[in-house]
């Protein structure tokens, strides 16, 4: 019993000589510095929103268009993918052929993605909306259409019940203004 005893002891000591602290040492240490707490930022727990978007589009300061996309999405993570949530509307549009005699399309329309996840405490939306068009028939070079494309992409904290500015973009070909705003609501 005492040989256990001994042996604890000695593993007690070694472990302390290794490690370089003492319980004076610690003591000390602990009474002559202020302690500091350091806790770790809490995570938001994941809840469920319906972001409604809206695409409003001007020119000359006069609304022309006006167009809205409702998706539900959740927050916390997104299960490999890079965005939980997209709606897409469009068009799959040939833009030439290749050398076998097949056709290559490409995608024009709406594309908006989206993620909710928690970020330094706060739940953040990240937004992703692409707007494509094929130019007016006139533009066309050798039978090609001319594609055009708005990007818009932004990442900011939620504010629930508020509309909330994601982006705007002027177009340098038709001297049009495009607005996209979005409006969360916690679905409870």
């Amino acid at each position: 019993m005492r040989s256990k005893a001994r042996l604890a002891l000695s593993v007690a000591a070694l472990f302390l000589c290794f490690t370089g602290a003492s319980p004076a040492r610690s003591q000390t240490q602990d009474a002559a510095s202020p302690k500091t707490a350091t806790t770790p930022s809490a995570e938001v727990p994941p809840h469920s929103y319906r972001l409604d978007y809206t695409l409003t589009e001007s020119e000359g300061g006069k609304k022309i268009d006006s167009r809205q996309y409702s998706i539900e999405t959740g927050g916390g993570t997104n299960n490999g993918r890079q965005w939980s949530s997209y709606v897409n509307i469009g068009t799959r549009v040939p833009v030439g052929s290749k050398g076998d005699g097949s056709y290559q399309y490409i995608d024009v329309g709406i594309k908006l993605r989206c993620s909710i996840s928690p970020r330094d405490g706060a739940q953040v939306l990240d937004t992703g909306f692409t707007l494509s068009s094929v130019a007016p028939d006139a533009t066309n070079v050798d039978g090609r259409p001319i594609l055009r494309e708005l990007e818009i992409g932004n990442q900011t904290p939620i504010e629930t019940g508020k509309v909330t500015l994601v982006g705007t973009a002027d177009d340098p070909n038709s001297g049009r203004k495009f607005v996209l705003e979005v409006t969360v609501t916690e679905i409870k």
